[in-house]
């Protein structure tokens, strides 16, 4: 599976970068964060029959679960040891979205859910 990673500073900006091998397999635009409860959307692409796996970083607070809270149409997507992952079909070339959720406490003992919906382009 390959790997794309996010990187995110107090509730400001929740960033996705792919790592430097993954460039062209999986690319995503920056969330930006208003609060500890928020749900936000952002594009992603990625290539046929290449994954990418989600990774969050720097979120103040406890993070206690992750979900998938809508499963995409044509892909997978799924949560491996706290990281949300997306599977794009192979052969296929076009739109999915799915969205995922990171549930837990923010850094003051209140609830922080964050949903992250993904407007995925796949292409050959």
């Amino acid at each position: 599976m390959s790997s794309c990673k996010f990187i995110a500073a107090g509730f400001g900006l929740l960033a996705f970068s792919a790592s430097s091998n993954l460039a062209l397999a999986c690319t995503a635009q920056p969330v930006y964060l208003h609060s500890a409860r928020f749900e936000a959307e952002g594009d992603m692409t990625v290539n046929a029959g290449k994954s990418c796996l989600f990774n969050i970083n720097g979120i103040p607070g406890a993070l206690e679960d992750v979900q998938i809270v809508q499963q995409p149409k044509v892909g997978r997507a799924g949560v491996q040891n706290m990281k949300p992952y997306y599977i794009a079909k192979p052969g296929y070339a076009g739109r999915d979205e799915f969205s995922y959720a990171f549930i837990g406490k923010d850094q003051y003992g209140g609830p922080m859910r964050i949903v992250i919906k993904r407007i995925v382009t796949v292409q050959p």
